[in-house]
């Protein structure tokens, strides 16, 4: 026998909110645009997923003046080589792509990874010492995106995971970190860069420490736009309020929390439900934290240059010519889509500890999405009444969308705001166990 489903009250509170949103988004390899390769994949991340943050890694490595190690400082950043690799093939392809999102209205941010040139290296073969060559390095490259380019973009992650080291990035502690950063934006500001802004530490374990160290630099203070985290795991609570505690009890208060990089680390590709419900689970955590942005590991399958692998952690799975979206992409888009940058989270209750839910609204409170979890072994149905909002949005109908393991974002229906059949008197959905679930009144 069907189970009728178990009512839930569920409330949204317009007047009390929580953390403005920035964006959702992707990471993507520029490697693969190859004369607009990538349109068809960067057309659904925009026009269908509703992906409006999209970091870049162009070469894959950190060691673009210098492959092989071979030529040494100071040929390496000799203005004619520099000039020859930046109008080269594979940077040429993240121009391209960076411009195709320019003009669409979106000003990706520019991120470096990978092996440095060995002679940047300390003695031990792994800790970052040379950090004048670094620094200009780094320097070089966006000064050429926006002057010889025209690109725009403000954004740069200049080390990617230096918490574990290579083959992710030269090995850096908090400290020798903390100092890069300073004397990278020295180098900015005097080649007039000064408007581009920092996202750190980008580092994989999800701890406080680099942040603790970057919060003590009056330097950069006005100086990193947004402080950057990974997440591949089931993160405890305690360290989501740690590095909350850190950031708000520091002069660098108010700063933006985005988790740049969150998925799953499952390659066997047999497990795709269970990849999509758990990266919504942890996209939950993080909303629940109070994190800004998050950006999904990654936007396609591909190989990857900074650890020579192929991987298949895309949302989209790349064929011959064509890509095709993953459960893990309908899973998100039941969020991206429909939360838009500037919405701010707001406090919504529930009576089942079963289900997760989670509300957003635009300022003016006549934008409205609701995502939940229905993690129960039973049907939910949902009586959810929208408290505080313009009485406009109560005549309004919300649209009913749904991704489970048959289910692809599937619009399920319409439904009024605010319900004529007592006691089900708001947004009245059943929603099957085990789905994930949006209610909003964005078009689709």
């Amino acid at each position: 026998m069907t189970h009728p489903g178990k009512k839930i009250e569920v409330a949204i509170h317009a007047t009390h909110s929580f953390q403005k949103i920035d964006g959702f988004g992707v990471n993507i390899n520029a490697r693969y645009w190859k004369n607009g390769y990538l349109i068809p994949a960067m057309q659904l991340l925009l026009e269908d997923l509703g992906a409006t943050l999209y970091r870049v890694d162009i070469w894959g490595k950190s060691n673009w003046i210098d492959p092989d190690g071979q030529l040494g400082k100071q040929a390496a950043l000799e203005a004619d080589h520099l000039k020859s690799i930046y109008e080269g093939e594979i940077f040429q392809r993240g121009w391209a792509m960076m411009r195709w999102l320019n003009e669409r209205g979106i000003r990706p941010y520019l991120t470096a990874s990978g092996d440095v040139p060995p002679w940047m290296l300390a003695p031990d073969g792994k800790t970052l010492a040379d950090f004048d060559a670094f620094t200009e390095m780094m320097v070089s490259m966006l000064w050429w995106a926006r002057h010889h380019e025209k690109l725009d973009f403000n954004l740069f992650g200049p080390l990617n995971e230096t918490d574990i080291g290579s083959p992710e990035g030269p090995s850096l502690d908090p400290d020798g970190f903390t100092r890069l950063c300073e004397m990278l934006v020295d180098k900015l500001n005097t080649r007039g860069l000064n408007d581009i802004q920092l996202i750190v530490a980008e580092q994989a374990h999800f701890n406080s420490l680099y942040l603790e160290a970057l919060t003590r630099s009056r330097k950069l203070l006005g100086r990193i736009a947004a402080f950057g985290l990974h997440d591949y795991s089931d993160i405890p609570p305690e360290s989501y309020r740690q590095v909350i505690r850190v950031i708000e009890e520091s002069p660098f208060a108010g700063t933006p929390l985005w988790m740049t990089e969150y998925g799953d680390l499952e390659q066997t590709g047999d497990r795709e439900w269970y990849v999509a419900w758990v990266m919504t689970s942890r996209l939950f955590d993080q909303l629940e934290a109070g994190f800004n942005g998050s950006l999904v590991w990654d936007a396609f399958d591909n190989y990857h240059d900074h650890d020579e692998a192929w991987t298949i952690y895309g949302l989209l799975r790349t064929g011959l010519r064509t890509f095709t979206p993953k459960k893990r992409y309908y899973a998100c888009r039941q969020a991206f889509r429909f939360i838009l940058p500037g919405f701010e989270r707001l406090a919504s209750s529930c009576e089942d500890g079963g289900l997760r839910v989670l509300a957003f609204a635009n300022p003016n409170r006549d934008q409205l999405t609701i995502i939940g979890m229905n993690e129960n072994l039973f049907p939910a149905r949902l009586n959810t009444t929208l408290v505080g909002f313009p009485q406009s949005l109560e005549l309004q109908n919300f649209n009913y969308l749904r991704t489970s393991e048959e289910e692809n974002c599937h619009r399920i229906g319409r439904v009024p705001a605010k319900g004529r059949n007592w006691p089900f008197t708001g947004i009245d959905v059943v929603v099957p166990p085990a789905s994930l679930f949006t209610l909003t009144n964005i078009s689709d």
